[in-house]
């Protein structure tokens, strides 16, 4: 059985359903459309308040740098507050990871729903980007989105860097 199909049979596995159960189908399927848009919405706050810290982090590292010449002190900080960076990029890395396994299982039981209405409009619009597989036809946010702390985090290792050389001089 594969995943779409125990989705299905997890779904339904109860009974078959009957046209007195379509009006709660029909409900049951809308509630899981809206969750689904408040999970988008969600993962849009997280990144920006990711974003954000990391930002402001960044900023007090530069503004730690801005004379040039650390203190062992100054020093000290700055690779205290880049591994706290370091940490938050992981953290946010790990929600974004997250947050895609969450969007895929609701798309796969919306899919498995549709299979009990009328119309399947995410099914439809799911094939016509060729199920993810032609980037020319659909390239996935997510894979950017995942590449943003590594960015982030790889500043914040630029910065400890930094800070153990000016350490040492």
């Amino acid at each position: 059985m594969n995943g779409d199909q125990s989705v299905e049979h997890e779904l339904f596995r109860a009974k078959e359903s009957s046209a007195a159960d379509s009006e709660a189908l029909l409900a049951q399927y809308r509630l899981l459309v809206e969750t689904s848009e408040a999970l988008v919405t969600r993962r849009q706050g997280v990144n920006t308040f990711f974003l954000s810290v990391n930002s402001l982090v960044l900023a007090a590292a530069g503004l730690l740098l801005r004379d040039g010449a650390l203190t062992d002190l100054e020093s000290f900080a700055l690779i205290c507050l880049s591994f706290g960076g370091c940490v938050l990029c992981f953290v946010w890395r790990r929600l974004i990871s997250s947050f895609r396994q969450l969007s895929k299982g609701k798309f796969d039981v919306i899919h498995a729903l549709e299979q009990r209405l009328p119309a399947r409009m995410f099914t439809a619009e799911w094939a016509a980007l060729g199920h993810g597989e032609d980037p020319k036809k659909y390239r996935p946010f997510t894979g950017t989105e995942a590449k943003t702390p590594l960015v982030f985090g790889g500043l914040h290792l630029l910065f400890v860097g930094v800070a153990i050389y000016q350490a040492t001089m």
